[in-house]
This record gives structure tokens, sequence and C-alpha cells, in this order.
């Protein structure tokens, strides 16, 4: 059987009664982790052009909110329903468009914004049960993770590998939505490597307006990838290891015994990491290290003289931008984010605003901090976000820490009241308590769930 055959037979053989508590818990957190990106992005001007842009796109009349007529998925927080291939496009560029969006470290991307939306308008146009929505989202989660793990950071440093190998995982999870048989899945897979495509050039102008448009394309594709296969239109069985195939094309040492290591034995969705700051997951590592220096030497900015983070590259590479005009490019300067907590003493999913961009002092403390490629974090990357941050004080005195393994890592995990919270930080300003709690019981229940609540999608009182 080649790689898709056998990834297909998984996601046709999944069930709800094999995951552990553990595992469905870890599945409400995705949830939550998702929606609270998703409802943060509402009245973000990038959030309404890309939404917009899929109302326009789309062509086609509203339905009342909520109730997503045959075919139609609701566009969350819009009040307004669109056929699920624009309503999965315009939620997983919501999900993304502020960056607190979910992760896994190995494969270096995001999920959950390609592979929710995926499912959940799914689960809307075809009445799907919350058993379904687990078991798509899982599946989506799985292939993901593992088509990423397999192209390897080399592939990486060219491709967006949320845009690629997110595009096999919302293959997955739509296969897995719309029933389909273990030879029609595998063609899924096909057609999404035919179309998946996502490439960093963009970082080199700063326009880090278009990152959305990978997941919103990666979602829209793996959809019509399964919706081809549901269709009855065969595709490539070997689309991953392929003379002509997608690693042949795009990664230089594939590493093919991830997509089918422990196979049904462990889950994917197990080893996604949360997000504890409003910045590209390169930050993090470094953010953690200064704060352990902050807290346990009771330094702020007036007491720094200068800033220097031993990083691994794809840190100076991906999060490097050292002049940010916008908030966006804020979240991608390692060193901007540095001299922000310094100088502010926390960075949070409510403090760092677009105001905060130009500020002096940060501004000023920034043109201090630098960043050093460094073999031994090199050497560390990407199994872990390794990274060694000195403070030379203004007395003289060095202050160091290392760090391996971010907030929210596996290694260092988020309980239950953690995504709470981090929830309300996210969206207190769009939702009231009611509301809030009103999705995330939504989402911490649902394997019981008979169908996606409106309310977890629209504004209600």
């Amino acid at each position: 059987m080649t790689y898709a055959q056998q990834l297909a037979r998984f996601i046709t053989e999944l069930s709800v009664e094999d995951l552990s508590e553990a595992t469905r818990l870890k599945t409400s957190h995705c949830l939550i982790d998702y929606m609270a990106a998703v409802w943060n992005a509402q009245g973000h001007e990038l959030a309404r052009t890309y939404t917009t842009l899929a109302r326009t796109l789309a062509g086609t009349g509203e339905a009342a909110p909520g109730t997503a007529p045959s075919g139609m998925a609701t566009v969350i927080g819009q009040g307004r329903d669109l056929p699920v291939f624009w309503a999965a496009f315009a939620n997983a560029a919501q999900g993304h468009v502020t960056e607190v969006d979910d992760g896994h470290r190995q494969s270096i991307m995001h999920i959950g914004t390609v592979v929710i939306p995926v499912a959940l308008a799914l689960a809307q146009s075809r009445g799907l049960d919350g058993r379904a929505i687990v078991e798509s989202v899982i599946c989506g989660y799985e292939l993901a993770i593992r088509a990423g793990e397999c192209f390897g950071p080399e592939h990486y440093a060219v491709f967006h590998t949320t845009a690629t190998a997110g595009t096999f995982g919302a293959a997955a999870a739509a296969a897995k939505a719309l029933g389909l048989d273990a030879e029609r899945t595998a063609w899924a897979l096909g057609h999404a490597g035919t179309q998946a495509a996502g490439l960093w050039e963009f970082l080199r102008d700063k326009a880090v307006d278009a990152k959305p448009l990978h997941p919103a394309k990666a979602a829209q594709n793996g959809l019509l990838a399964a919706l081809l296969a549901e269709a009855g239109i065969r595709n490539a069985s070997a689309i991953f290891e392929g003379r002509q195939g997608f690693c042949a094309a795009t990664s230089k040492n594939p590493q093919y015994h991830y997509l089918t290591d422990g196979l049904g034995e462990r889950y994917k969705v197990d080893e996604a990491n949360f997000k504890g700051y409003p910045t590209c997951g390169q930050t993090h590592s470094m953010l953690d290290a200064l704060t352990r220096i902050m807290r346990e030497h009771h330094i702020t900015a007036k007491d720094v003289a200068s800033v220097e983070a031993l990083v691994y590259d794809r840190a100076v590479d991906v999060a490097g931008i050292t002049d940010p005009a916008t908030l966006e490019q804020a979240k991608f300067s390692n060193p901007f984010c540095m001299a922000f907590l310094l100088t502010h003493g926390s960075l949070t999913f409510e403090n760092m605003v677009p105001e905060c961009v130009h500020d002096p002092e940060v501004r000023e403390l920034m043109a201090r901090v630098t960043l050093t490629r460094d073999e031994e974090m090199n050497a560390g990357f990407p199994a872990a976000r390794p990274c060694r941050v000195k403070v030379t004080l203004k007395s003289g005195e060095i202050l160091s820490a290392d760090n391996r393994f971010r907030r929210g890592d596996p290694e260092n995990p988020m309980n239950t009241d953690d995504m709470l919270d981090k929830f309300a930080q996210l969206t207190r300003k769009v939702l009231d308590d009611d509301q809030r709690k009103a999705v995330t019981d939504w989402c911490l229940n649902v394997p019981n769930e008979q169908a996606v609540a409106p309310e977890i999608l629209t504004l209600s009182k």
C-alpha cells in the first residue's frame, strides 16, 4: 500500500471510541483556541478584507444567521452564510489574522485554523453531530502534522508548511466528514497534493497581510479535494512518495517514516501547542527566557543596556523584522517583542495593540536588541525552540537564561483554566460573559453535541 492508502485507511476507520479522555479534551482545547482566534479577529481590518472578498467571490444570496441551509455555512461573527467553499476560506483566514492560533513544533505549522473551519462548515451543511466533528478534526490534525513532519525543515525554508501540509489536513478532515471510503479518501489526498502551495517570499516585502491567505486557500483546496473525490474523480495513489509526487517536487530530504510511525497508536492532536503570546511562534521561546530573567532579577527596561538573543535560524528568517510599521509586522519582530516585554513588564493578548508599534520607549530599546544565529540552537530545531537570552545591565552585570520549550508546548502545557483565560482575554471586547460561556461550553462538550450551535458562530443577545 502507498502512504496515502495507509493514511486513508486510518481516516476511514477512526472512531471517537478510539480516543482517550485526554485526547478528547485536547481536541476541545483546540476548538477553544481556534474560536478564540477567530472571535478575536472580529472588527480587524484585514479580517474584513478577507471576509468581504469571500462574500464577493461567492456571489450568492444570504440565509438567516446560523441557519445554514444545505450547502451553506456561517462566516463566524459575520451573521451571514456562504457556500461551504467560501465559508471555510473566510473562517480560516479570520483564524490566522491576529497570529494567536495553535501550532505544532516538529512540523513547524499552524493546524486548527486550516482544519477546524472545514469540519465546522461541513458539519453545518451536512447536518453532522459533535462526534463527527471530533473525528474530522482529529483526522485533519493527524494528516497535516504527519505531512509537515515528513516534508521537514528544508521544505519549510521555502514553503509555508501551514499552506502545504495544511492542505492535506483539510482534505483529511473533509474526507472524514463526508464519510468517504478508503479509496476515495486516498484520491482526496492526491487532489490535495496537486493543489498544495504557499511560499515565504512575502516576508521579504514585510507583506504579512498575505499570510492568512495560506490557511484560507489550504482549507478551501482541501475541501475541494474531498469534494472531487466524492464526485468520483480519481487522483494519484502515491502522492507523497511518487517519482513526480509532492515530496519529489518540494522536499530535499523527506522523512517518509513520519507519515505512518505510530499511526493509530497515538494521536498528533496531543502534540499541538497553544500560544502564550499574541505574536509569531518564533518569538515565544525568547520571550519566555526574557520573562524568567525579569522575574528572577526584578529588572525593567530602565535597568537594561542591551539584549542579545542566541537563536536558531528560523527565529531570524521568519521573525527578524527590524523596523515594523504595523502591528502585524511587529508580531514578526523578535527585537520589538523583547523590547515591548521589557518596557511594559508583560506582553499579553490585551496589551499589544496597534498604538504600541510606534511607542518611542519600545523603539529606543529595540535598537539595543540583537539576534545572533547560533549553531547550537540550530541543532535543537525543530524538535525544540532553543535560545539563550543575555541581558547586559547598565551596571555591567550580564544576566542569562536558556529556554527550549515554550509555554503552551506539550512539555509545558496549558490546562483548561489556562485555555479559558486565554479565550477571555482574546474575546472580552466582542463577547459578553454569557456568550463566552456558550462558546467554551460547546467546545468542551462537543462529543455530546447534536449539531453546531448557532450561538457559537454569531452574536446573539
